[in-house]
């Protein structure tokens, strides 16, 4: 009877160890998980404001091109406008030397309705040649507007590029660490309980899934936690949500211990 009673006992103890060395696996890995956000943090919003400049200059790269294919479109048009004059001029030319030697008045008007009608073909090209300029003087003016405005992008963008450079390369080694560390936590947190945590942490404010009491409340809601809550979450039997929030909770007994394992004073944590 004695021996039941002690086994029992021990099988207690046993799943309070478990549930302990989870909660510590998760707080330690919450630990970690923020030390990577703050340095994310750090870079601010700059990688989407490089994302933003660079799909910028490629866009104002893109106009540009439009621009120099308008431009040579209209030099192709005005070209082939002058051409048509000339071929136009060397007709008329050749009516007026007809003219000379035409043998009735039905010929005579014949040659001058021809020459005219040429006359006016000449005019519609001349027409055709202004409107094309002045849209070309139109396009030159944009395009020369957007070149400025590409220039300035770039250099904003150079100088976006350098500063997240700088920034990554102060924080890189410490995140890359940091990123190894938080996969070595994961993997001795079982599956389905690491699901859940990462589920939290997606949701919840400033990506904390595990929290402590405080002040006998929730420190990521700030809701009170009842007496029995409170005791249950210190007596480690099992894991605790806060029921308002959804978060892991951890007592000080949990923090204690984590300092312990990484060696940190009590007064760091204050």
């Amino acid at each position: 009877m004695a021996d039941n009673q002690e086994n029992k006992i021990n099988e207690e103890e046993q799943v309070e160890v478990t549930v302990e060395k989870k909660l510590v696996a998760l707080y330690t890995l919450q630990q970690i998980d923020s030390k990577i956000d703050k340095i994310r943090i750090q870079r601010g919003e700059l990688p989407e404001e490089v994302q933003d400049l660079e799909d910028e200059v490629a866009g104002l790269e893109t106009r540009i091109e439009n621009y120099n294919g308008e431009i040579k479109k209209f030099n192709t048009d005005i070209a082939n406008y002058k051409i048509k004059i000339k071929e136009t001029q060397a007709k008329i030319k050749k009516y007026e030397e007809q003219l000379d030697n035409v043998r009735n008045s039905r010929e005579y008007d014949s040659l001058q309705k021809e020459a005219e009608y040429e006359s006016l073909e000449i005019s519609l090209c001349e027409k055709k040649i202004r409107e094309c300029t002045m849209k070309m003087e139109d396009v030159n003016k944009n395009l020369a507007e957007t070149q400025a405005k590409l220039a300035e992008r770039k250099e904003n963008l150079e100088e976006k590029k350098s500063e997240l450079n700088s920034l990554i390369e102060e924080t890189e080694k410490e995140e890359a660490a940091l990123v190894e560390k938080s996969a070595e936590s994961e993997s001795v947190i079982e599956d389905r309980l690491l699901a859940a945590y990462k589920r939290i942490r997606k949701s919840a404010r400033n990506g904390l899934a595990v929290v402590s009491i405080e002040r006998d409340a929730c420190a990521g809601c700030y809701n009170k936690i009842p007496p029995q809550h409170q005791l249950d979450i210190c007596i480690h039997k099992k894991i605790i949500v806060c029921e308002y929030c959804g978060r892991i909770l951890v007592d000080q007994g949990i923090i204690e211990e984590y300092n312990k394992i990484n060696g940190i004073a009590a007064e760091e944590t204050k």
